[in-house]
């Protein structure tokens, strides 16, 4: 039987001293990790709270899974870079810091992706950001204005596109969505309905071909048109179907009118 009053646990530089009746609470019926556990949480070493910061889309439920706080429960059980390396594989977190603050804190700092795109996929609307990523589906109150594609893959290769698409402003203002063609090529539809059909992987020497040409110049804002420049140094041209191409600018409109 214990003869003292207290005990002394040493951990590290640290000495906690515990009272014996709790010391004997702790240690009756419970094997040797939960000992060390529960010495370790009644000595102040437990982790009893959590601040994050930073986070707004993330689900916080997420955040605190990637913890697992619910099977790690001291500071010493606790493997930051493990944690770290969950919580990034959030699809909303860019990057984030994880700080111990004693006693029994957790500060968790969160910096998420910015979405830069829209992306149609059947019939849901998913925020995706530069890299390609998918963040997740985009809010039933959506207000992120942002450019619209569609089609498999279309997420993954869009960033590109967009970025040969800023360089032709006379296009660019009247883009209303685009659509990735059997994974390969870009078709370009306008608010007026007009489809800007592009070649695989060459998609400024299409932008270029049309903003070069006279003849193109009605058909960004006129009546619709097919503009067919797959073929290098060709343009083709003819006319939308009339019920055609009110359907698509009667979808922009409705899309525009979306919060």
């Amino acid at each position: 039987m214990l003869g003292v009053t207290a005990l002394v646990l040493v951990t590290g530089a640290a000495a906690i001293a515990l009272p014996l009746d709790r010391l004997k609470a702790i240690v009756l019926g419970v094997d040797l990790g939960t000992k060390a556990s529960e010495l370790m949480i009644a000595g102040g070493f437990g982790i009893d709270q959590v601040s994050v910061t930073g986070q707004h889309y993330a689900a916080d439920k997420d955040i605190f899974d990637a913890l697992d706080l619910p099977n790690v429960r001291t500071f010493a059980a606790f493997d930051s870079d493990a944690a770290l390396k969950r919580i990034e594989r959030i699809a909303w977190v860019d990057t984030a810091q994880i700080t111990r603050a004693y006693p029994g804190m957790l500060d968790i700092a969160v910096r998420e992706r910015i979405p830069s795109l829209m992306w149609k996929r059947g019939d849901k609307n998913y925020l995706v950001d530069a890299t390609g990523r998918v963040l997740g589906p985009a809010p039933a109150t959506n207000t992120w204005v942002l450019p619209r594609v569609v089609g498999e893959g279309a997420n993954s290769e869009a960033s590109l596109m967009l970025a040969a698409l800023h360089q032709y402003p006379t296009i660019e203002s009247e883009y209303a969505y685009a659509e990735r063609v059997a994974e390969r090529r870009w078709r370009i539809v306008l608010k007026n309905g007009t489809t800007l059909e592009l070649g695989a992987d060459r998609e400024i020497e299409g932008f270029e071909q049309i903003v070069q040409a006279r003849a193109v110049a009605p058909a960004l804002n006129g009546a619709a048109m097919i503009v067919d420049v797959r073929t290098a140094g060709r343009i083709a041209m003819r006319p939308v179907d009339v019920k055609q191409a009110k359907t698509a600018a009667l979808g922009v409109s409705l899309a525009a009118s979306r919060p």
